[in-house]
């Protein structure tokens, strides 16, 4: 029998030969998105955590609140006074219901638990990340931004040609957005300290696969360090 190849190493062998190259991330052709950072998915007390905590499975949260807390949202933070002071747009999406009854979301998220009025507290952006004036907010009604939202049509409006991917979860929403941003031809960056998963495991096999592939998987502080280049270039 044939040996199968272990698929990391395959996935690594591939790399050495076919990776995206490295791109300018330049402010006035960059945005940054960050997704669902809302109490219902990211906070302890409201939502399915608080549901699972309830359910005595908080054990099981522990890792992804811990990082939400002390890594996520102080580097969405990072990010989002950057861009502001660089003059880049800020687009937040919160996944919701226009409609309020859940039927315009899809049949997932209505099965997850996920359908909620998009005016209800729990469907709001948490204060410690919260949207300022000029920042753009998407209710978003399936898991890619891109195919749930308006996004493509407003980042081609403003001229954006690059994205900056942040939030929750890795695995998911933030790697479905990347998939569908790079299909359209926008040049992507994953933030990788400002998302997070539910499991070290999930955050790291979406990164593996999206790196060099769909997006750059880079920290916060090297993305502004990028961005903050290339307007001391242009001045």
């Amino acid at each position: 029998m044939a040996r199968v190849a272990n698929n990391k190493e395959g996935w690594r062998a591939w790399h050495t030969i076919v990776s995206i190259p490295e791109f300018p991330v330049r402010p006035e052709t960059t945005a940054l998105i960050v997704i669902d950072i809302t109490y219902q998915q990211a906070s302890r007390d409201y939502g399915n955590c608080r549901r699972v905590i309830e359910a005595g499975l908080g054990d099981d949260l522990q890792y992804y609140l811990d990082r939400m807390d002390t890594t996520v949202m102080p580097a969405v933070n990072r990010l989002t006074a950057g861009f502001r002071a660089l003059g880049a747009p800020v687009i937040y999406t919160r996944c919701a219901s226009l409609r309020g009854d859940g039927s315009d979301q899809t049949w997932r998220h209505r099965a997850f638990g996920l359908a909620i009025d998009a005016n209800d507290a729990e469907a709001q952006i948490m204060d410690e990340v919260a949207p300022e004036p000029g920042d753009i907010v998407l209710v978003k009604t399936g898991s890619s931004t891109f195919t749930s939202t308006n996004c493509e049509h407003l980042l081609h409006t403003m001229g954006i040609t690059t994205i900056v991917v942040t939030g929750i979860y890795t695995n998911s929403c933030v790697e479905g957005t990347i998939r569908v941003g790079g299909d359209l031809d926008f040049r992507c960056l994953m933030a990788e300290d400002a998302c997070a998963a539910m499991s070290p495991s999930g955050h790291a096999n979406a990164i593996e696969y999206l790196d060099g592939n769909f997006c750059h998987v880079k920290s916060s502080d090297e993305i502004l360090g990028l961005m903050q280049q290339e307007s001391a270039a242009a001045e």
